[in-house]
């Protein structure tokens, strides 16, 4: 496989092979998930091991040849809120590294994808009402920066961006939800569901059976009965995706919500029908789970805990929202690697076997959701219903500060910027943006102040710019 060199802030190209070299599709995912974690997602200089284009269909299994699994315990704490946090990368585990990953790792996803509206998130800019191209503003709202005026796809499986801020919304309506119902009397499990799979599964088929599967427990005359005798009011339900030794991983996790605690019986009869549907249905799809985690119950919480867990969720982080819907701050373990890391490791090796898995979790995805409430539940624990794309492009509320003409934006674009504008408005307001920007030759930024006359109703007046 040939690799084409790129400048700074760009994402790397895969140069074609020639036709009469057949594409060698081999990934050795446990070495490749090492590798990630070693170096942070660091670009190193060595030899890509595979080789495959965007197009040509990669070879069955090849990323990781260890067990797979995501990390079961609660994952790390959401962003912090002030500028320094936002600025001070650490080890790379803090709001501001976690941002610039995800940034790059979307800058890779451009140059891959076949979503056309992906591959415009974030570069191209949003249409205003009157059909022109909108100007991109920089927002400043409890010290983290934002931008408006740009394109947002609002895709929770595939952009790392949106993603963050979609699913970051989810976790807390999945924490507050959960914990008001617990509170008011209620009761919660969480449920695990997994099915066994092996190199050569397609992902659309395997999320097909676990699907099937699912809507499988809650369809019949014995369903019914079971939840009036239980008391179940509705379920939250979402899916992950990993990539290991034995292929494609996905799996459910389901938030099964009760009016009040179950009958213990009635509870044990409920465990035992849907582990043996379970294993019956994914068996006769030609996926059998595994008998000892094909199915796995886990008590949410204590009606004692319940009112501290909502004061204390949002600021920790460790609540069963995040366990549930942020699988974007989650990590494969044991030689596996998510979506993200995927890309993630495309950028630091350029390794091209990840594009056509790439591809194939894209088609595999499309039009099916990541998380789905049972009707009326959001209504009946009190959470507002709002679309992702809504999510997506809630967090411009914020103070103005700076406003970017389009070709402007487009330099910062080039020049893979994105990020460090907003660490710069964080850490230095306009000033700081200024000094960012003029160090690359871009020019064309106006501050946007109250004091600004061209803000007031008595009309526009001279611009300032840099």
């Amino acid at each position: 496989m040939t690799t084409v060199e790129h400048g700074e802030g760009s994402a790397p190209q895969v140069a074609p092979p020639h036709d009469d070299v057949p594409p060698v599709v081999s990934l050795d995912g446990a070495q490749a998930a090492q590798d990630l974690r070693a170096t942070g997602g660091r670009q190193v200089s060595r030899r890509p091991r595979g080789g495959a284009l965007r197009g040509r269909r990669a070879a069955s299994g090849g990323l990781a040849d260890a067990p797979l699994g995501t990390t079961t315990d609660f994952v790390s704490p959401l962003a912090g809120k002030t500028g320094s946090d936002q600025h001070e990368c650490g080890k790379g585990t803090d709001p501001c590294c976690r941002r610039r990953r995800r940034f790059e790792a979307r800058r890779v996803i451009w140059s891959i994808t076949t979503v056309k509206r992906l591959s415009a998130c974030g570069r191209v800019m949003a249409q205003g009402r009157d059909g022109k191209a909108d100007r991109v503003k920089i927002h400043l709202r409890d010290g983290v920066a934002y931008t408006s005026g740009v394109c947002v796809c609002a895709n929770g499986w595939l952009c790392p961006v949106c993603s963050a801020k979609i699913r970051a919304k989810r976790a807390n309506e999945i924490a507050v939800g959960v914990a008001s119902l617990i509170m008011s009397g209620g009761s919660a499990w969480m449920v695990t569901f997994t099915v066994r799979h092996a190199k050569g599964h397609a992902l659309a088929e395997l999320l097909d059976a676990l699907n099937d599967a699912f809507r499988r427990l809650g369809n019949g005359k014995i369903a019914v009965r079971e939840k009036k005798l239980t008391g179940k009011i509705g379920t939250i339900n979402s899916r992950e995706i990993t990539y290991g030794k034995n292929g494609w991983h996905p799996h459910l996790h389901v938030i099964v919500c009760f009016d009040s605690e179950p009958d213990v019986m009635q509870l044990t009869y409920m465990m035992a029908r849907w582990q043996r549907l379970w294993m019956e249905w994914t068996k006769k799809h030609g996926f059998p789970a595994d008998k000892t985690h094909g199915v796995k119950w886990d008590k949410v919480m204590t009606a004692e805990g319940a009112g501290e867990y909502i004061a204390k969720a949002q600021d920790s982080g460790r609540h069963i929202g995040n366990e549930v819907a942020r699988g974007d701050l989650k990590k494969g373990r044991l030689g596996s690697l998510t979506p993200f890391e995927m890309i993630e490791y495309l950028a630091a090796t350029g390794d091209a076997a990840v594009v056509d898995l790439w591809v194939e979790y894209e088609q595999a995805t499309k039009g099916k959701s990541w998380l789905r409430w049972s009707p009326k539940l959001k209504a009946r624990l009190g959470i507002e219903e709002k679309t992702e794309e809504e999510l997506a492009a809630e967090e411009v509320a914020g103070g103005e500060v700076a406003e970017l003409a389009e070709s402007a934006w487009k330099m910062v674009v080039a020049h893979g910027l994105e990020a460090r504008v907003l660490e710069a408005v964080e850490r230095g307001g306009f000033p700081a943006l200024v000094k960012l920007l003029t160090a690359h030759q871009i020019w064309a930024v106006k501050r946007i102040t109250p004091d600004d006359p061209s803000e007031t109703p008595d009309g526009p007046s001279e611009s300032k710019t840099a």
